[in-house]
Parts: C-alpha cells; sequence; structure tokens
C-alpha cells in the first residue's frame, strides 16, 4: 500500500467512527420508541378539557367552577392554544383508573415551555400541586429530566379529576404523556443514551479536529470544532439536555439558551463558510458573511436584552434568511470546487433541514412528534461526517499545493533534485565537516558533454530528458544522506558524506559514467550521455563552496580538451598546500 493511500485510510477510520457514533445517536431515539413495553397508562387514556384565563391570575377554585359551570372545551391535539402574555390555559384531566397503587409519571413533552402546574388529589381529600418549566430551575423540578415531569401515584378508587394550568410566551400545541414509573425510566435511560452519544461525538469531532489543524496546518478545522460545538450546544438546549446537566441552577439561561446559542451557531457557521471559500471567493461572497454574521450577533443581543415574548417569531424570521446565505454560498462554491463543496454543502443541508422542523413546530405548523423533537439531533449527528470528509479532501489540496510550492524553493523544477541554493548549504556543511575530519566526504561535479549535440539533433525536449536521465545517473550513486542537486550553470553536483576513500569516489565516478552510457526509454532511439566527472576526495581542499565549484568547473574544461579523452579526473593539492588555502587552479589526477 502507497503512503498516500495509507496516510488516506488514517484518516478515513476516524471518520468511519464518527459515522458510526452518528449513526448510534440517531438510531438511539428509534430504538426507545420501538424497544419501550407496552405500557399500562397511555396518553390517549388521558381524556381533557381546556378553559383559558385570559388574566392569568385564576386560582384552582376558580378553574374547577369554571369547568362545572360547562366552560371548558374538548382538547384537540392538534389545535394551537393561545398561550402568549398572561394567558394561562387550564386543562382538567381525567386519569385512568387502576386496580393497585400505581406510581406514574405525567410529562409534557416540550422543552422550552415557560410554567407548568400539575394539581392532584392527595389521600386526604385535598390537592397537592407540582411546578416545572424554565421559569423554575431544572434542579427544582419535581423530576429532573429534559422536559417537564411529574410523579404521580394513581390509587385505585381514585376517580376526582387532575388540573395542569400551562402559561407560554407565545401559542403553541400542547400535548402530554402518562407512563409507569418503570415503563418512564426506560425511556429516560434510551433518551439520555441517544443524546449522550451525540455529546461524546461532539467531544471526538473537537479532539480530531484539533489533530488536523496540527498534522494539515488548515486553520479550517478549528473553525468547524467551534461550529461543532456550537451546533451541539443548541441541540442539547433544545432538546433539554443542556438545561439537566450543564445550567439546571439557572432557569433565565435556560430560557434564554433555545435561542442565543442558535443565532450564534448560525453566526459562526458564515464566518465557517467564509473561511472555506476565502481562497477561491470573491469580496462581495466574503462581505456578505460578514455582514450577515453581524445581523446574527445583533439578534443575540436582541434575545438577551429583551423579553422572550418579543421574539418568539424572530428565530424563523431571521433565521431563514441566514441559512438561505450560507446555503447559496456553498452552493455556489461546490460549482467551483465540487470534490469539497458538494460534501460541505449536503452535510449543512442535512443540519438545515432537521433544523427546519422544530421552527414549524414553534410556529404551530406541525404537531409535537418524534420528528419535530429529536430531528434536529439525528441532522448534527448526520452533518458531521459529511463534511469531515469535505474538509480532508480540501486540507490534503492544500497541503499538495503547500508541499509543491516548498519543493520549488528547494528543488531543481526540470530534475527534481536539489537546487543551487540547497547545494551551497550542503556543500558548506560537508566542507565545515570536512576541516575537522580529513577523511571525510567527496564532491562530483558532473557535465554532459553532449547535450548540444543531442539538442541540436533531437530538439529542445530531448535535452531536457537528457539532463533528467543524467541526473538519475547521479541519484543511482547516492546513498541516504548524500546530497544530488544541479548546480547554477546547469552541472549536476553528487555530494558524498561519510567516509569516503579515494578509490570509493573514483568509483562512484566512473559508474555515473558508465551508467551515462546505457539505453534510457527517456532518450530518443540510439541516444547516449558522454559524462565528464570533475571531483574532490578526502582530504577536501580547504575553501569555500563557491570557490570548489570554480575549482571544479576549471576541471570540466580541461577535461574537453584532454588528449586522452578521460572523462573522470579529481582534485589532487600539492602535499605542502593541503592545510593552507590553495591556488584556484587545481592539480590533477586521474581516477
Amino acid at each position: 500500500m502507497s503512503s498516500s493511500s495509507f496516510r488516506g485510510w488514517r484518516f478515513v477510520q476516524p471518520v468511519m467512527a464518527c459515522l458510526l457514533l452518528a449513526l448510534a445517536s440517531a438510531a438511539g431515539p428509534a430504538l426507545a420508541q420501538m424497544h419501550a413495553p407496552n405500557l399500562p397508562i397511555q396518553s390517549r387514556q388521558v381524556a381533557a378539557q381546556y378553559w383559558t384565563d385570559h388574566s392569568g391570575r385564576a386560582t384552582l377554585d376558580a378553574a374547577r367552577a369554571a369547568f362545572q359551570d360547562h366552560k371548558g372545551h374538548a382538547t384537540d391535539p392538534s389545535e394551537v392554544m393561545p398561550f402568549g402574555g398572561d394567558t394561562a390555559v387550564w386543562y382538567r384531566l381525567q386519569l385512568p383508573e387502576v386496580a393497585a397503587p400505581t406510581q406514574a409519571v405525567f410529562t409534557v413533552p416540550i422543552a422550552g415551555i415557560d410554567r407548568l402546574e400539575l394539581f392532584y388529589p392527595d389521600a386526604a381529600g385535598g390537592w397537592r400541586s407540582q411546578r416545572a418549566g424554565d421559569a423554575l430551575n431544572v434542579d427544582q423540578w419535581p423530576v429532573r429530566f429534559l422536559y417537564p415531569a411529574f410523579s404521580l401515584t394513581l390509587q385505585p378508587g381514585q376517580a376526582r379529576d387532575t388540573y395542569l394550568r400551562a402559561q407560554n410566551n407565545h401559542a403553541i400545541r400542547l400535548d402530554w404523556q402518562l407512563q409507569d414509573a418503570g415503563s418512564f425510566m426506560q425511556t429516560v435511560k434510551l433518551w439520555h443514551l441517544a443524546l449522550g452519544g451525540y455529546a461524546g461525538l461532539i467531544v471526538l469531532v473537537i479532539l480530531l479536529s484539533v489533530a488536523h489543524t496540527v498534522s494539515w496546518r488548515d486553520s479550517i478545522h478549528l473553525y468547524y470544532a467551534v461550529h461543532v460545538v456550537l451546533v451541539g450546544l443548541s441541540i442539547l438546549s433544545l432538546t433539554g439536555l443542556a438545561g439537566e446537566y450543564l445550567w439546571p441552577a439557572h432557569a433565565w439561561w435556560n430560557d434564554k439558551a433555545p435561542l442565543v446559542i442558535p443565532a450564534l451557531s448560525m453566526g459562526w457557521a458564515c464566518l465557517f463558510t467564509r473561511e472555506l471559500v476565502a481562497e477561491r471567493g470573491r469580496w462581495m461572497v466574503s462581505w456578505l458573511l460578514l455582514g450577515v454574521a453581524a445581523y446574527s450577533l445583533l439578534m443575540v443581543l436582541a434575545f438577551l436584552l429583551m423579553p422572550q415574548e418579543s421574539f418568539y417569531r424572530a428565530p424563523a424570521v431571521y433565521a431563514v434568511p441566514v441559512m438561505a446565505v450560507v446555503l447559496g454560498v456553498l452552493a455556489w462554491y461546490s460549482r467551483r470546487r465540487p470534490e469539497v463543496g458538494l460534501w460541505v454543502v449536503t452535510g449543512v443541508a442535512v443540519l438545515v433541514a432537521s433544523a427546519i422542523v422544530p421552527l414549524m413546530r414553534n410556529l404551530g405548523w406541525l404537531p409535537v412528534s418524534f420528528v419535530t423533537q429529536f430531528g434536529l439531533p439525528l441532522g448534527g449527528a448526520l452533518e458531521i461526517p459529511l463534511v469531515l470528509i469535505g474538509l480532508y479532501f480540501r486540507s490534503r489540496e492544500s497541503r499538495d499545493n503547500r508541499l509543491r510550492l516548498e519543493a520549488l524553493a528547494h528543488t531543481d523544477p526540470l530534475t527534481g533534485v536539489k537546487n543551487h541554493r540547497v547545494l551551497i548549504d550542503r556543500m558548506e556543511h560537508l566542507l565545515g565537516r570536512s576541516r575537522r575530519d580529513r577523511s571525510v566526504g567527496a564532491v562530483l561535479r558532473v557535465h554532459v558533454s553532449n547535450l548540444d549535440a543531442i539538442r541540436s539533433q533531437y530538439g529542445r525536449e530531448a535535452a531536457e530528458a537528457a539532463l533528467v536521465r543524467a541526473a538519475e545517473c547521479l541519484a543511482r550513486e547516492a546513498a541516504e544522506g548524500d546530497t544530488v542537486a544541479r548546480e547554477q550553470g546547469g552541472d549536476l553536483m553528487l555530494l558524498l558524506e561519510g567516509h569516503v576513500s579515494p578509490a570509493q569516489a573514483a568509483e562512484a565516478g566512473r559508474n555515473i559514467v558508465a551508467r551515462g552510457l546505457q539505453f534510457s526509454a527517456k532518450l530518443p532511439k540510439g541516444a547516449t550521455l558522454a559524462l565528464q566527472v570533475g571531483g574532490a576526495r578526502a582530504p577536501l581542499p580547504n575553501v569555500d563552496a563557491s570557490v570548489l565549484l570554480i575549482m571544479l568547473r576549471r576541471m570540466i574544461v580541461d577535461l574537453r580538451h584532454d588528449a586522452l579523452k578521460r572523462a573522470v579526473r579529481f582534485i589532487e593539492p600539492p602535499p605542502s598546500t593541503r592545510a593552507a588555502r590553495p591556488s584556484v587552479k587545481p592539480a590533477m589526477s586521474d581516477a
């Protein structure tokens, strides 16, 4: 398996893990519905009537009197109740008869309702009451849960009515459920398992994003990590899990969080989208996203400072345009970059579609149901692996572009070997080592003497192929730690590190010349390379890199006029001058 495939597989593994966790989070609520036992008490058995108290000040006795005067109306599950302002709605519930004392739980599965108070008869013939809702700290609820729940004990022969008083800052549909305590506890465990799995998925994505930010050197993953945190907090606040565990003692914030955090989330989604498309975007797109993000911040301040009843329709009115802008920009980006954009826009579209459902429920267009309550966690869980895959492709492309740019700064674009700048640095390092250890190193300069003939006979592309082939001849002779480079004048250089004997250096030169004479598919048919090698072997001359290059170039010039047509020669300084700086005109020895 190639290294690139291995790196891809290392990414796929955590993405698959995220997907499995997402599916587990998605499946948990469904399992809760599918595998809950048949309940002895069900919500359809609870008959009810309602009466509207527009003053909001009616007592239990006044409500009972209103029902006795036949002012109550039969409840319709599809009816939107006229909440808002001081209005309170009273319900008279006819609880089912039981054959034995039964511990039951009465729930109103709407996270975010303001006030609920349940009045039920006690054994002494009086009335007891329990309160819940966002106006009260969650840790003061009768049952600390995602949404209001009340614990009751049903007694045999008890036929007295039970009353529920409800208030909210805007009109909503109201539904309830009655379960025995055992069935309720199973439901609690399954819901917490599902939402806890989603919270664990958020933590995993944060860690994965931080790791990707470091490994890919791409800040987009930090932007996405913040996006996932805000979306996750939005979902946990809308479903009630945040109120139950994160801020159970802060009723004011528990009431504001389902508005404030989603607004922050959408504002940050604009910044995340801007960062995603910035390198290929236009200034109009960038400023549009910044403007929408600023608008989201203003909405956050409004949600914090003004009463919630002033804005109960604002999330839908403001959120729909914001989501439309984000999706529109991502769709535009997908046309320019489909490999990245299609994954991201699909993930965000899934999240947006799941977010529209509770908005429609808040506006009274959809009833309270499994989909309207928990569609958003499902969409949030499914969005994560889709967007992560898109970000992986983006970061991979950015990394490849960055590596290509870095390579251009250190390599010769034609041959792929090191360029002149790296050559000088490596030569200076080698010469410095040679001054401390006179048995270290060898430097070979290789010239393609028939390059002009190849160019004139076969053309420029053949001449370039000849240089590439010559670089291969040098690379075959290089060991780990050695350097193959192209000198500024066009000749190729081989720096041999470590302890190199004169015989080894001479053998390296001969091998390079011999390889050049071999057939190569890179060259035109019948063409071979005539290579000339000028070298310096240990002990290397006590000069700097630029002077040594001049010395080797002059040696190549002398080889061109050699009567014996020798191809390899080395500098051989006189013994009396080895410790001093030699002249530029070197003495020579045959290989």
